[in-house]
């Protein structure tokens, strides 16, 4: 039986692009793999904590001197790593802001980078089969005035390739704010068909 853990990470619900690509994803997954589950781990509804000092400093502290705060938020990231580290897929769809993702998405991440527990030395999701859905408000493809400015796919790229994933794929539905943002009024329909062929991608991702 197959197990998704699925990430979701935008704020908003009903005009989400990330969102809604994602559900075509997960619909997909569902129809082939009848006997699946999928877990759903909300960051816009709970967030996971920035990393602090103790929560940092615990995987270097004996177990037994650790504080009881300290023991808490150790627990909390081994539980986090548990949890993506017994399922066989995983897909995380957020937003793009400001050429980088959002910070709940960044603090989950560095909860899980944990030195010699869950980091490129130990290949931690090797084997596994990764996607991201990346939602951005305009475009930064190649010949755009802002290609090179999306940090957020690379970024999510080399996470997953340092914890030994080769199977990858970052599929991008571009022009979130046409329509919203005056100045890409004229980008509606390049939009339209952003959220066409980003949709088909997932699904197809999915069902191989």
């Amino acid at each position: 039986m197959s197990t998704l853990l699925h990430i979701e990470v935008s704020p908003w619900a009903e005009n989400s692009l990330s969102r809604a690509v994602s559900a075509e994803y997960v619909t997909s997954w569902n129809a082939a793999n009848a006997d699946g589950t999928v877990i759903t781990r909300d960051l816009d509804k709970n967030p996971v904590p920035h990393l602090d000092v103790e929560a940092l400093s615990a995987g270097f502290v004996a177990e037994g001197d650790r504080s009881e705060s300290m023991a808490a938020k150790w627990g909390a990231r081994m539980r986090l790593i548990e949890e993506i580290s017994s399922v066989d897929s995983v897909l995380i769809s957020t937003p793009m802001w400001n050429w980088s993702v959002p910070s709940v998405l960044k603090a989950y991440i560095d909860n899980l980078i944990t030195s010699g527990v869950f980091d490129e030395g130990t290949a931690s999701l090797a084997g596994k089969k990764v996607t991201f859905i990346v939602a951005q408000g305009g475009s930064y493809a190649e010949g755009t005035p802002k290609a090179g400015w999306d940090y957020a796919s690379g970024y999510l790229r080399q996470f997953a390739t340092a914890m030994g994933v080769t199977d990858i794929e970052v599929i991008t539905v571009e022009f979130g704010l046409a329509g919203v943002v005056p100045a890409l009024e004229g980008f509606i329909t390049h939009k339209e068909a952003s959220i066409v062929a980003a949709k088909a991608s997932a699904a197809n991702r999915a069902a191989a």
